[in-house]
């Protein structure tokens, strides 16, 4: 019970981190350092207003006829800064290449809406059950909390935002999906709900063990009888996050490898880093792996 308390514990302290972050992000963000385009979409499926950070590389330019692959992140108020810094110090050494980050955010005003949005945005399954539990633990006003709304989110992404990613922006079909604890969920649930929409996944410290682990019995559409799927996945968790973070994660990475062969995969478990430490970590990883100058 005590060990339970302390992993409740820590994914509490990790959801305030968040908070914090995503607040400051809209307080201290400075064009003179980081140059983002910024747009605000609505969603023809669940209604639901979001903003996108698009930040281009240095050689964009609206007069060549070059188009770029797009990685998409989740959590971007939190986690564009991350990808955008680590891209411009890869770049220096021309380690990676030229890639556009678009970073996905809920056009929320409130810590407590923001926490409600990605909950259930990123959820595949309905809960109640938990939406209780955590309305408590995150002292969020009761009825405001509801999982499951991952399907709609994920058909907001093909239908929505990539073809106004596609209209507005010199993009190319080489498209990446990045995402983090509940992110990672998500971004592990597309690729097994949608693999044919991205190419490239960064699936670090997913919430697998969501709903009892249940993204462990869904459907495999990437299994041999299935028509083969191409892609580059990379997985992370920290050594520290505890068994019910690598646990259900090892598992789901045997599984994917058992089932079929059209997927390349790298994975890293990081020592001495926990849910929190790990992001900075597994943030330069997935752009090393997904987007490496030799990466094919």
């Amino acid at each position: 019970m005590k060990r339970i308390c302390l992993k409740i514990s820590s994914i509490i302290f990790f959801v305030m981190t968040l908070l914090v972050a995503a607040k400051s992000f809209g307080q201290d963000k400075n064009p003179n350092l980081i140059t983002t385009k910024e747009h605000t979409i609505k969603s023809s499926f669940n209604q639901k207003f979001y903003q996108l950070y698009v930040s281009l590389p240095k050689a964009y330019s609206a007069v060549d006829t070059i188009h770029y692959p797009v990685l998409y992140v989740l959590d971007g108020k939190f986690s564009f800064t991350s990808f955008y810094s680590i891209r411009e110090v890869l770049n220096l050494g021309k380690e990676i290449k030229d890639v556009i980050i678009v970073a996905i955010e809920n056009s929320v005003q409130t810590d407590a809406d923001w926490f409600a949005e990605r909950y259930y945005d990123f959820t595949p399954s309905s809960i109640p059950g938990s939406d209780i539990q955590w309305t408590k633990m995150m002292s969020i006003p009761d009825g405001k909390l509801r999982s499951g709304g991952a399907d709609l989110f994920l058909t907001t992404l093909q239908k929505d935002i990539l073809p106004f990613m596609d209209k507005h922006y010199k993009t190319n079909t080489d498209r990446a999906l990045s995402g983090h604890s509940l992110g990672g969920l998500f971004a592990g649930y597309c690729l097994l709900k949608k693999p044919e929409l991205f190419k490239r996944y960064g699936i670090n410290s997913p919430s697998f063990w969501w709903n009892n682990n249940e993204i462990l019995s869904l459907k495999d559409p990437l299994s041999k009888e299935n028509s083969p799927v191409s892609a580059n996945v990379f997985f992370s968790v920290g050594a520290l996050e505890g068994e019910m973070m690598v646990g259900p994660l090892t598992a789901f990475i045997d599984s994917l490898k058992k089932h079929n062969s059209g997927i390349t995969m790298t994975s890293q478990i990081f020592e001495g880093e926990t849910h929190l430490s790990v992001v900075p970590a597994c943030s330069s990883r997935t752009l090393k792996v997904l987007y490496g100058a030799n990466v094919k």
